[in-house]
């Protein structure tokens, strides 16, 4: 879900044609350094600049976390838009939801049932 060289133009050409949630965190084009992340909403593409406090920690409104990865994994749960439900979601999960199965690959293995088959 990152993608250090894409545009803003770029993100929004490729996010429209993905599910509403489907996301890209990429290097702002306007602040050297600092990173936005791209959200497909119902309509259109979103963006959000990534703040950063002087301790370092990222930060999208009021929640802060040591990582990109701490604030991806919130906003999979709660919602990035302070106007709508928008809950960030992998692309890899989108594709599994269309192909319709939760079957899921590991690797050498084979297929092991995944949690929405009811099994463990």
């Amino acid at each position: 879900w990152f993608d250090e060289k894409i545009s803003r133009h770029e993100a929004e050409s490729l996010l429209m044609s993905k599910g509403v949630g489907c996301f890209i965190v990429r290097a702002s084009q306007n602040s050297y350094g600092d990173f936005s992340i791209s959200v497909r909403h119902e309509d259109d593409v979103q963006h959000f600049k990534v703040m950063r406090d002087s301790k370092g920690s990222y930060y999208l409104w009021t929640e802060k976390f040591h990582s990109l990865n701490k604030l991806v994994d919130y906003y999979k749960t709660a919602s990035i838009s302070r106007q709508k439900q928008i809950f960030l979601r992998d692309n890899s999960q989108e594709e599994k939801e269309r192909r319709g199965g939760s079957l899921e690959w590991i690797g050498r293995e084979g297929f092991h049932m995944g949690e929405a088959a009811g099994e463990d």
